[in-house]
């Protein structure tokens, strides 16, 4: 079974998954921060601490940007990736 990562940080948490059973990659599943999910465009890393290392990173820009990012998808110049908005499920 394929069992994600997630860590605290902050007022949020960043969630990051193995590419498949065995593999040695990750990916980023989403970045949560007040209340908020974002999710950005897939790429894969070559461990968990990299994942884990780059979502903090972009934990970091959403933060700093935040009153700039109402809904929707947005795009991160610096880290040079797409955000998308997940909705809260009601």
């Amino acid at each position: 079974m394929n069992i994600g990562i997630i860590s605290p940080k902050n007022s949020g948490f960043l969630e990051v998954m193995s590419e498949g059973e065995g593999s040695d990659y990750w990916q980023i599943a989403a970045i949560h921060i007040n209340g908020q999910a974002f999710c950005p465009s897939p790429r894969l890393y070559r461990s968990k601490q990299v994942a884990l290392a780059q979502a903090a990173r972009i934990y970091d820009w959403l933060a700093d940007h935040e009153p700039q990012i109402s809904g929707g998808a947005c795009y991160c110049f610096e880290l040079k990736l797409a955000l998308w908005h997940q909705p809260k499920v009601s």
